[in-house]
């Protein structure tokens, strides 16, 4: 036995000696330098992981249908915290901070980074999907918070990993039941800072954290009472509240992270006992009024109580040809039109959409009124819905006004109406360019007088498919309106532009599937190049259509050309696509069909520069055979060649 301890000391002093000798070699006098957490993380990447510093491999990243089951396993945990990850990306990005979720594997599953420098995040390894596991990549953010399932901070050279050492990273871990580590928040920055600063971000990372463990909280016990406690009774910050959960019986079967904290017991003791005998209330908790504040003794101190019970349901009313979305105070934030795999669920995922997502919440920030456009059916309604709700508290309410009604003036006044009686919240207005003159000139005065008119913050966002610069050279728009919107105005990307189209198929595909009952139906080869190669002038919308009449026709295991619609089929066939080269031909020569052999339409459709098109197309022989080439928008593809 005394041999074995012998060796075990031996052991772990050669390990000091080389976390040592690694300190000296980044200019660190360590041990002492260290922080602890570091410290004992490098003892680990030496001796549990025989990492060596200088060779830590590149993180692996995982491939688009693993993410997608990656994402379908923490719907309920993402659902309540994209919402939180959003609003702290926009409080940091102007700092250059990327901020990320990781699941309990490593993986960054939510991933917000601003454009100007998400190439220089990738030189890191830094991506969406990227794996970050202690025992893969060394010391690092969310490893180390993942192993030791507390906040922490590490700087630069504290990296174990050399690539990694530019790296400033601040994690908090979000719980779930029983304690266990469910993700972890992570803040990255390709800057050092000050210690000051790292101080206070890391505060307000843990903050956001301890928000996204609450909310959830609420999720997992949604059918048990919840017992809310915080130390002021004022208190507004959703993370300094801890909560309980009980059951019917009175038994808690569940504890938040900071109750914990604020009882002085570990979860583990609070599990199984009764609520009552815990806060010692002389009365039963089902006697206690719902939302209604009442005070506990906790280790001498008194705080301050709130009872939550089960069942509580978000509930729409509509007035006056507008509907109204509102949220009890005590019912967590889900986003609107949440479904999986619907559009905007890409939003995780696709760069352009993220883009145009970002761009809206910086311009709402500012106090701007935004439009979104976009062509027919790239999702502009769902987009402004999914704004909306992540822009406005988990009270707030939004507003929905439909423009094209012969109403809308008296609608847009309803609203105002309605709007003067909300704090907080959005007033979305759908179809804007069909709005007629009475509309524009009372949309225009309530753009003036929203914030006298309002309590509290009122966000503005519309919906448009005309480019409203035309309809005002045309007369159909008022141009002191137009300059007043100009400002706030988000273009969405059409469906040709989406980086990973067959990612996009995939998902819309299996919704639809799933939704008639046919989980196990695949696509055939044939097929799945047809939808990839057609040039989608309807979007979005043209492509879920598409997908939907393939499900319902269906009968056996596979999807074959006969099951896609019959218009799809007849614009490609006869057309090699196979090769990349005459895939593109068949998409540029689908959209000149389109668009009547209009290059300079035609490159908008595909978005590329008209230059670009004509490199593909033979200018002297378009020039020469025009006349014969075009009858009205009749299109000859023999007589026009596209060049690879």
């Amino acid at each position: 036995m005394w041999g074995d301890m012998r060796e075990e000391l031996g052991a772990s002093d050669a390990i000091s000696k080389e976390v040592a000798k690694l300190g000296h070699a980044r200019g660190l006098d360590a041990p002492r330098s260290l922080p602890s957490v570091v410290s004992e993380s490098w003892k680990r990447c030496l001796s549990d992981y025989h990492l060596v510093p200088d060779r830590v491999p590149r993180p692996a990243v995982l491939s688009r249908s693993e993410m997608r089951d990656l994402t379908e396993t923490y719907n309920d945990l993402l659902s309540v915290a994209e919402p939180e990850v959003e609003k702290l990306f926009l409080r940091l990005v102007d700092s250059e901070y990327l901020v990320s979720l990781a699941s309990p594997q490593g993986v960054m599953m939510l991933f917000r980074c601003d454009y100007n420098f998400l190439g220089d995040m990738s030189n890191f390894g830094v991506v969406p999907g990227s794996v970050w596991t202690e025992d893969r990549q060394g010391t690092n953010g969310v490893g180390t918070c993942l192993r030791v399932g507390k906040p922490v901070t590490i700087v630069g050279n504290h990296h174990y990993g050399a690539a990694a050492q530019s790296l400033t990273c601040l994690t908090a871990p979000v719980f779930g039941k029983f304690g266990a580590v469910e993700s972890v928040l992570n803040v990255t920055t390709p800057r050092a800072g000050n210690d000051r600063a790292n101080l206070v971000v890391q505060d307000i990372v843990e903050r956001a954290a301890r928000r996204i463990e609450n909310k959830y909280f609420g999720r997992l016990y949604r059918k048990n009472m919840i017992v809310r406690i915080a130390e002021e009774r004022d208190g507004n910050d959703l993370a300094e509240e801890g909560r309980l959960a009980i059951d019917e019986h009175g038994i808690v079967v569940g504890a938040s992270s900071l109750v914990t904290q604020l009882l002085g017991q570990h979860q583990g003791d609070l599990i199984g006992q009764p609520a009552e005998d815990i806060f010692d209330l002389g009365s039963r908790l089902q006697d206690i009024e719902p939302e209604t504040s009442f005070q506990l003794s906790l280790n001498g101190k008194i705080a301050h109580a709130e009872v939550q019970l089960p069942g509580n349901k978000q509930h729409r009313k509509v007035v006056n040809g507008f509907s109204a979305h509102r949220h009890s105070p005590l019912v967590e934030a889900v986003p609107a039109v949440r479904t999986p795999h619907t559009p905007m669920s890409e939003l995780r995922h696709d760069p352009l959409a993220l883009m145009a997502l970002d761009r809206a919440h910086r311009l709402l920030a500012a106090g701007l009124a935004i439009v979104v456009l976009g062509e027919s059916g790239t999702g502009k309604t769902t987009f402004a819905q999914t704004v909306a709700r992540r822009s406005t508290k988990i009270d707030g309410a939004i507003i929905e006004v439909d423009c094209s009604s012969s109403t809308g003036a008296t609608a847009i006044a309803a609203a105002m109406q309605s709007c003067s009686r909300i704090e907080e919240g959005a007033l979305i207005l759908d179809r804007l360019d069909e709005l007629d003159a009475r509309g524009q000139a009372a949309l225009l005065s309530a753009m003036e007088n929203i914030r006298q008119l309002a309590t509290g913050q009122i966000r503005m966002i519309a919906v448009a498919t005309r480019d409203l610069g035309q309809m005002v050279r045309d007369g159909q728009l008022r141009n002191d309106l137009y300059h007043r919107l100009k400002a706030g105005m988000v273009e969405l990307p059409s469906l040709r532009t989406v980086p990973d189209i067959v990612g996009v198929i995939k998902d819309l595909l299996k919704f639809e599937l799933a939704s008639m009952n046919k989980p196990d139906v695949s696509i055939d080869e044939k097929s799945m190049l047809v939808l990839v190669n057609y040039h989608w002038p309807g979007n979005m919308r043209e492509l879920r259509n598409a997908l939907r009449h393939a499900a319902v026709l269906v009968d056996g295991k596979l999807i074959g050309l006969n099951h896609l619609p019959q218009n799809i089929v007849s614009e490609m066939s006869g057309k090699d696509l196979t090769a990349r080269s005459q895939a593109e031909a068949s998409r540029v020569e689908a959209a000149l069909r389109f668009n009547g052999g209009n290059v300079t339409s035609t490159a908008k459709h595909l978005g590329v520069s008209r230059a670009t098109l004509y490199r593909k197309i033979q200018i002297q022989e378009m020039r020469q055979e025009s006349k014969k080439r075009w009858s009205g928008s009749q299109f000859r593809q023999n007589r026009f060649r596209i060049l690879p």
